[in-house]
């Protein structure tokens, strides 16, 4: 394979630092530079300062969510959401369950404990997981389905409504669990996020929250005065920690939910994670679920095969604190979902009441962008996630 000719990515890196380069690695961006700085948004630093212990007598710190189960984070276990719903600790990300493969791969989640299943418009999943559901021998009010408006809807209020209808049709429900902003690209954030409260209270939706938000977008929102949302669904693995991002979440009681908590599978072999796994004779996967289980956080890998469905669920052994530790020592803000993560970092002046041009995110890029989530290739349909 390529890979083999390559060599292992340790001979890669010494060869490269022999060579007096930069050591390679996988696809992916550690996403530094100009990019970043130019798109910042000001509400970021306002956060920053926010942030600080002596902001804590002016805005006090809420408690830390609440988690019931087994006493090892994981299947079986649920997080209290900020207005009172349970949301199960564990999902099964739905990006790529479609058709009969789709299904049973729902079906066999479903059979292990799993009680969450992630979706979007986006992914055409929809309907294969409703019948996923049915295979299992479970009923709706058996699973906790969150799902997510499509980015083009952004454009009128009409398209919102239309979009969630569309959802619900699909899904042969009468409300969603969980309903998220794909992603801050899409636009005029404030007065669809005005309107998702709306329709919260219409008995709709259940839970309201968003994806791929940063701190300065979470911050314009609060700044507005509204209400901030009870999840965020973020990339955040061992390679990219998000530790402001994350603190920020537990100051104001919005649940971290990990989308590609496995980096696609593209960080695997090439840090000291394999090492760990090795000792623990565990997979790199298992030790990645668990280090983000044992964090508070709400992963959901994806996978259509079944078999590694269930090897997700992470289950059987726990993390020391040095085991904890040195996965911490990880992050290196290691992208894998390329076209959606950056948008964290778009300025709140760029999305809070307009839809901002393509070029400002790389939605020009030939091929690629526009659709509403998928960032890079994975590896496979039954790859990692």
């Amino acid at each position: 394979t390529a890979d083999d000719a390559a060599g292992s990515p340790a001979e890669a890196g010494a060869a490269a630092a022999a060579a007096g380069e930069a050591a390679p690695g996988p696809a992916g961006e550690q996403r530094k530079g100009p990019w970043r700085r130019s798109h910042v948004s000001r509400c970021a630093e306002a956060a920053a300062e926010d942030l600080a212990p002596e902001a804590d007598k002016l805005d006090p710190p809420m408690p830390p969510l609440t988690r019931k189960g087994p006493s090892r984070p994981g299947l079986g276990c649920s997080i209290l959401l900020r207005r009172g719903a349970w949301m199960p600790q564990l999902g099964l990300g739905g990006g790529d369950l479609v058709g009969p493969e789709g299904q049973g791969a729902v079906a066999a989640a479903l059979g292990v404990g799993y009680r969450l299943i992630d979706t979007a418009l986006y992914y055409r999943s929809e309907r294969d997981i409703a019948a996923g559901i049915k295979l299992a021998g479970l009923t709706r009010s058996d699973v906790f389905i969150a799902t997510k408006l499509l980015q083009k809807a952004h454009a009128s209020n009409d398209q919102v409504r239309a979009c969630l209808q569309e959802s619900l049709r699909n899904l042969g429900t009468n409300y969603v669990d969980l309903y998220l902003i794909h992603n801050p690209r899409a636009g005029r954030i404030k007065e669809v996020w005005q309107l998702l409260l709306e329709l919260r209270e219409e008995g709709l939706i259940r839970s309201v929250g968003v994806s791929n938000f940063g701190v300065g977008q979470l911050e314009g929102l609060r700044e507005a005065g509204l209400e901030l949302p009870e999840v965020n669904q973020i990339e955040v693995h061992p390679w990219r920690q998000l530790p402001e991002v994350v603190e920020y979440h537990k100051r104001h009681g919005i649940a971290t939910m990990c989308q590609a908590p496995l980096a696609r599978g593209r960080m695997f072999g090439w840090s000291d994670l394999a090492t760990l796994a090795k000792e623990l004779n565990r997979t790199e996967a298992e030790v990645a679920i668990r280090w983000s289980l044992q964090c508070g956080y709400i992963p959901i890998p994806k996978s259509i095969n079944p078999d590694r469905v269930v090897a997700n669920a992470a289950q059987g052994f726990d993390l020391s604190a040095r085991h904890m530790a040195e996965i911490q020592k990880l992050d290196s803000g290691y992208l894998s979902c390329t076209m959606a993560s950056p948008c964290s970092e778009l300025a709140w002046e760029l999305v809070a009441d307009g839809i901002p041009p393509p070029e400002a995110w790389g939605g020009d890029r030939k091929g690629r962008g526009g659709g509403g989530g998928r960032g890079g290739a994975g590896r496979g349909r039954g790859g990692y996630h």
